[in-house]
């Protein structure tokens, strides 16, 4: 199989490899990263202001490294019981601790959108510098899934208990990035807010995936509308879809059928009038058998029926063998490694904004794993306890161009040594 998705992560790594750049190389200023936060937009009551807001981010960014950013009263005893880090950091004043409610407040009244651009912006022009050094290939792929935060629901004995909040996040594969997580009141609630954030970034030549929740008719026609392709898992929760492509596939000649990645495939390119209309740019279905529990748990391959809009046999096999790092990759690591199921927050714009603090962490992880050589998992063990070590190379890397000039000194020291 050819690299048909962009994975930039994995020429990251290879990049660092290939140029020998280890951790003590890069250098930066703290001071530099933590005031990319002053761009943000202050809200707060200035006469009333005590703690800078860039201040107030760097500790709940800290936090969030450490994997111990599950709610503002635990923000404020931390800070209060362990000062030493923050104070070196210029972050508070000794025996001057910001409060619970002072996090709060900030957190409820923050533009998202602002937030989550100024950190994730900076990440994208990082990767589109490796994209340029290495010269990668492949289309984009981006996936759409929610995650409970299981610690926002309350049983209660008098009252009506409230069920835990879900959160949509929209997310590239291609760079380990989420662009977008968003609160929604369940889980069929998805479907619509879904649709709205395909219309809101750009996914011109992009592969979307989703669970089968979102194997919706007017969900593809948007992603066909704004000039993007699909590849979405058909289940009983589309009855007539599921029941046509069945019938097509038992009558139909196989056009391609392969191996790859422990799954067995069968693509069939569709006929004109095939596929009822409403189903927009449908050009293949997919069926395909699963051996990867079978030989993990010795259960019975597992079989699933796909609708895209791709013809292509490589770039199909990818997506639906990526189709779930979003969960396997992204929600796992946020759950486990950053305690995000923890959150006990259910104000719903502090949620998306500590659900984003930990987006931008993950992202940083990520990089930090190609660094190191290591996995993101192991990445985390390494600076948890030592969130001074993250934040001195791996988040320089996103001031100004310490990068270019990294790589460039790096291709010179090179050039020199095969003299």
């Amino acid at each position: 199989m050819m690299n048909a998705i962009k994975n930039t992560m994995k020429e990251l790594d290879i990049f660092i490899t290939e140029q020998n750049i280890k951790p003590k190389d890069i250098k930066g200023e703290l001071k530099e990263f933590f005031h990319i936060f002053s761009d943000l937009t202050d809200y707060r009551f200035k006469p009333f202001t005590t703690y800078k807001l860039e201040n107030l981010l760097g500790i709940c960014f800290v936090m969030a490294i450490m994997g111990k950013f599950t709610s503002f009263y635990n923000v404020e005893q931390y800070v209060k019981l362990k000062p030493t880090l923050f104070i070196r950091l210029g972050l508070v004043e000794k025996d001057k601790y910001p409060s619970n409610d002072t996090y709060s407040r900030l957190f409820s009244h923050l533009n998202n959108s602002e937030f989550s651009n100024i950190i994730i912006s900076r990440i994208k022009r990082f990767y589109e510098k490796v994209e340029k050094y290495q010269k990668t290939s492949g289309r984009r792929m981006l996936s759409g899934d929610g995650q409970v935060v299981k610690g926002t629901g309350r049983t209660k004995k008098d009252e009506k208990s409230e069920r835990s909040i879900n959160i949509l996040n929209f997310y590239d594969v291609s760079k380990g990035i989420v662009l977008c997580s968003k609160p929604v009141e369940d889980k069929t609630n998805e479907i619509p807010v879904f649709q709205s954030l395909l219309k809101t970034f750009d996914i011109k030549d992009a592969i979307i995936t989703a669970d089968a929740l979102h194997c919706q008719a007017k969900t593809v026609e948007t992603i066909i509308a704004n000039k993007g392709d699909y590849c979405f898992a058909v289940k009983e929760n589309q009855k007539s879809l599921f029941d046509m492509i069945n019938k097509i596939i038992d009558k139909r000649h196989i056009d391609n059928e392969f191996g790859y990645s422990n799954r067995d495939y069968k693509i069939i390119k569709l006929k004109d009038g095939e596929i009822t209309p409403e189903w927009k740019g449908a050009k293949s279905i997919v069926k395909t058998v699963s051996h990867k529990r079978e030989a993990r748990e010795g259960k019975v391959g597992e079989e699933m029926l796909f609708i895209t809009s791709l013809t292509n046999i490589d770039e199909i096999a990818e997506a639906i063998d990526k189709r779930w790092e979003i969960e396997n990759g992204l929600h796992r690591f946020k759950d486990i490694q950053l305690s995000q199921d923890k959150i006990r927050v259910r104000e719903r714009c502090a949620l998306q904004n500590m659900a984003t603090m930990n987006n931008i962490v993950y992202s940083l992880y990520r990089i930090a794993a190609s660094v190191l050589h290591v996995t993101p998992q192991q990445a985390k063990i390494i600076y948890e306890d030592n969130p001074m070590g993250m934040l001195k190379t791996i988040c320089s890397l996103m001031i100004g161009n310490n990068f270019t000039m990294l790589v460039k000194k790096n291709m010179r020291g090179t050039k020199e040594s095969k003299k």
